[in-house]
């Protein structure tokens, strides 16, 4: 067991309400103060402490996260907030459609597929008739089921759920589940790009700057992970590293040590941040052990992350972009009922989105890039409504190789309501 699990196993097993800080898992567990500080916040990302102000950082109980990679029959329960009264060994079934049965029974038919929901009030033979057709039943209203068609649905193995929530809020509820597994589904990961490490190539702590250098004949690449005895990461190894060494020095003397780690489940979004935030070009790909599965390069990651930014993953952000339209003046932005703040106003996440679209917009009009904001300064000149129609300028006024800047002017009505600062890093 690595250093790191061994203090996240630590962790947990902690009483909830317990103080922890780095210099006391250092000393308890006798390992660095960089490998517990790095322990500590993965075990703050998984929710198991929190960094309170005065108090510092204590165990927390870890909150249940309904995590839905797929949409079943047990799910939709507890998205509804439903109770199961029949039918229970269907619930591991995977969910393909719903259906509001608000037609009559005649017409009803054509709505039922296979493995579907339908969503029903107190009809007793529409219910029936859905369990027939092999589609659950979430009754809405609190009312309850016969014992007929609990009955049924024993026999079938199809549930049936009732919930105290009307029709209409069930199906706004499962329509957001069902957006949120598309929105997850279709989000890029590491797991769909990187090189596995047969491919690649890796190299293990013991061997020499000779190997290094066959490796490198071998798979053209300049950069490996070095591994130790149980396949876990400990290093990487460069050019950089070996130059002017002699060939029978080991890598463990050499490789940079403690190196940035991501694994298959991260976006490609946050790896690209930080590989051109920090300058990496290869990062290893690793295991909840540590143990290798390969590497990813910056030009995966910038060539995926170019294929998802055309994914219409209809999330917030997707819903404020298109609402931007070009115009004669520059581009116009129309205020909505939903984009204010509790004053009134527009609300800073709003504006800074659609600052953020213009910017990548405006830079990569030449040319494709990969653009990172760097840094957004707003100043509010006037206060910005429901229904004004902003006109956004944007200009670039400091451009090269690496870096740009824009200054934004945000009018309404030909008054200048909002200056913008936008600083970017290229790549």
């Amino acid at each position: 067991m690595s250093k790191h699990q061994e203090i996240l196993d630590y962790l947990e097993k902690l009483a909830v309400g317990k103080r922890v800080s780095v210099r006391s898992i250092s000393n308890h567990l006798k390992v660095s103060d960089g490998t517990a500080y790095r322990a500590i916040k993965e075990a703050e990302n998984r929710g198991l402490v929190e960094t309170r102000p005065r108090s510092g950082t204590v165990r927390i109980e870890q909150k249940s996260k309904a995590k839905l990679e797929k949409l079943t029959y047990q799910e939709i329960a507890q998205v509804s907030d439903s109770q199961v009264v029949a039918g229970q060994s269907g619930l591991g079934h995977e969910f393909s459609k719903f259906s509001i049965g608000a037609m009559t029974l005649d017409n009803i038919g054509k709505y039922l597929v296979k493995g579907g929901l339908l969503i029903v009030g107190d009809r007793e033979n529409i219910q029936l008739l859905a369990l027939q057709n092999h589609n659950a039943i979430l009754i809405t209203g609190g009312f309850e089921a016969s014992d007929k068609v609990k009955e049924t649905a024993d026999e079938l193995g199809i549930p049936v759920m009732v919930t105290n929530y009307d029709t209409f809020t069930v199906a706004t509820m499962i329509n957001q589940a069902l957006s949120n597994v598309r929105i997850k589904t279709d989000i890029k990961t590491v797991d769909q790009v990187y090189h596995f490490k047969s491919d690649y190539g890796y190299l293990t702590d013991g061997q020499t700057v000779k190997d290094y250098n066959n490796l490198i004949k071998k798979n053209k690449h300049i950069r490996y992970p070095v591994v130790n005895k149980h396949n876990m990461v400990v290093g990487v190894v460069s050019m950089r590293d070996v130059a002017g060494k002699s060939e029978d020095i080991t890598l463990d003397k050499l490789m940079t040590k403690n190196p940035t780690l991501t694994k298959p489940t991260d976006s490609l979004a946050n790896i690209g941040q930080r590989m051109i935030y920090e300058d990496f070009d290869m990062l290893p790909v690793v295991a909840a052990d540590q143990t290798l599965l390969g590497v990813i390069t910056r030009r995966q990651v910038m060539e995926g992350m170019e294929d998802a930014r055309h994914a219409k993953l209809h999330t917030y952000s997707d819903q404020i972009i298109t609402r931007i339209k070009e115009g004669y003046q520059g581009y116009e932005f129309r205020v909505e009922p939903a984009m204010i703040d509790s004053a009134g106003n527009l609300a800073h996440g709003v504006l800074t989105e659609v600052i953020r679209e213009l910017t990548l917009c405006t830079l990569t009009r030449k040319s494709k890039k990969n653009i990172i904001i760097d840094q957004m300064v707003l100043y509010f000149l006037q206060a910005v409504q429901i229904d004004d129609v902003l006109i956004f300028k944007p200009r670039v006024i400091a451009e090269n190789r690496r870096h740009s800047s824009l200054d934004f002017e945000i009018y309404s009505q030909n008054t200048l309501v909002v200056k913008a600062f936008v600083t970017t890093r290229v790549n």
